[in-house]
């Protein structure tokens, strides 16, 4: 029971020593580094502006008719 109580402590110290380090430099490890996102084809990128503008023009078409509920 102690040994595994100082297996534990001595554990949390070294990742706290470990993260310290890594917070105290400002730099992230190569085994922390976030995956780097594939570049999307220009037909992804496209797809993309043309829903958020639908998205966008949907929007003012609702706004449209609350304004003309209200006001008619």
């Amino acid at each position: 029971m102690n040994s595994l109580v100082l297996r534990k402590t001595a554990l949390g110290r070294d990742l706290a020593a470990k993260y310290a380090v890594a917070s105290a430099t400002g730099r992230i490890s190569s085994q922390q580094k976030p995956a780097r996102l594939r570049r999307k084809g220009p037909a992804l990128w496209a797809a993309l502006v043309l829903l958020v503008l639908a998205t966008d023009f949907f929007l003012a078409y609702l706004a449209w008719l609350a304004v003309d509920l209200v006001m008619g």
